[in-house]
């Protein structure tokens, strides 16, 4: 085996055969042929997809980041115009290592237009890694 593809290997050695291609993916493919702007596409390709698959609460949300793979995630806090979620799980964890890091925007993307769906209103979505607790938290802001 060559070294390029040994490294592969290992840099996702925690992680399902059946989800190394996905990683690949979101963490190679994308921003190469995406360069600069990866991070808003991702953020409208997570808009579109709430959109084709819109969840009619918050625990359909919960339900669809978790059979996603993406994590999972929890509303911590909920105020007048501001929600508050945490993603966590081992996912989350391997991901927050990876070097480059993890973009989130597709996740931010979907909860923004889940949440605009949900209350009638326009929502913007941002994120924070926190690798001390390794979550992901995001705040959307209606």
């Amino acid at each position: 085996m060559n070294d390029q593809i040994a490294n592969l290997f290992h840099q996702y050695k925690d992680i399902p055969s059946s989800l190394i291609g996905h990683e690949v993916l979101r963490t190679q493919l994308l921003p190469d042929l995406l360069g600069k702007e990866t991070d808003t596409i991702l953020y409208i390709m997570g808009k579109n997809l709430a959109r084709y698959y819109p969840c009619h609460t918050i625990d359909e949300i919960e339900t669809f980041f978790t059979t996603m793979g993406w994590g999972h995630i929890t509303l911590e806090k909920e105020k007048k115009n501001e929600y508050h979620f945490s993603l966590k799980g081992e996912w989350t964890s391997k991901r927050l290592s990876y070097d480059p890091p993890y973009s989130y925007k597709l996740e931010a993307g979907f909860l923004a237009e889940q949440l605009s769906l949900l209350k009638d209103k326009q929502a913007e979505c941002a994120y924070e890694a926190d690798k001390q607790n390794q979550s992901v938290n995001f705040e959307v802001v209606t």
